[in-house]
């Protein structure tokens, strides 16, 4: 509950509500005047936002963290493991490989988190898109071997090289995160720890450009 409570603290959207919802209640407060009505009714509405927000903050947190928590070995282990049986035996060298990658990026997280359980909400973000780039992966790999047409088979080949590279990208990030944060343990001026949500947000961002990219139109 203190990770959930620390993060939804840290977050830019909490701090933009309670601005805009202070600015808003001086306003009702400026035109209105100061009556116990306008006291009463103001409070109200301002308290109702932001209780609101915070339900949907703790809400997102409680649907990352519960029934299948990925930066546990195992859940996140198990969610790998429903793709295992629509690769094709001439996929499975990708897919261990792509495999590989995801299971050392969930490690990384994990001792992230370990460190710091304030990037909860980011780290379980990043572990959800590197679960849907498997998927992709799987469901390329699967493509492939139905396809016989040399220009289908290629823009296939295209998507799955494209999962595969966000893979590997998001593994080398993540380990290069997991280095710095154990480094830091060392230096406690060290200002890396702020960047670290920042980081992972834009690994998060790169992770969806390419789950969300259209598949190349065909000629």
């Amino acid at each position: 509950m203190a990770a959930q409570q620390s993060s939804f603290w840290r977050q830019p959207q909490t701090y933009l509500l309670l601005i805009g919802t202070g600015l808003g209640y001086a306003t009702l407060l400026l035109f209105a005047g100061p009556r116990p009505l306008t006291w009463l009714a103001g409070g109200g509405i301002s308290a109702a936002m932001v209780g609101t927000w915070a339900a949907g903050f703790r809400r997102q947190t409680e649907s990352y963290s519960s029934g299948s928590n990925l930066l546990e070995g195992e859940s996140f282990a198990r969610q790998l493991q429903q793709f295992d049986q629509q690769i094709p035996q001439k996929g499975q060298h990708t897919w261990q490989q792509a495999q590989a990658w995801a299971t050392e990026s969930q490690r990384f997280a994990e001792r992230i988190y370990e460190q710091d359980p304030l990037l909860q909400v980011e780290l379980l973000e990043a572990m959800h898109t590197v679960v849907d780039l498997a998927r992709q992966v799987a469901e390329a790999l699967e493509v492939i071997d139905q396809i016989e047409t040399p220009t289908y088979r290629q823009l296939a080949q295209q998507r799955l090289k494209a999962s595969c590279d966000r893979m590997q990208a998001s593994h080398a990030q993540l380990q290069q995160l997991q280095d710095q944060v154990a480094l830091a343990k060392l230096d406690q001026s060290s200002s890396t720890g702020s960047t670290l949500p920042q980081r992972l947000q834009n690994l998060v961002a790169a992770n969806k450009q390419i789950l969300e990219n259209p598949n190349p139109d065909p000629p």
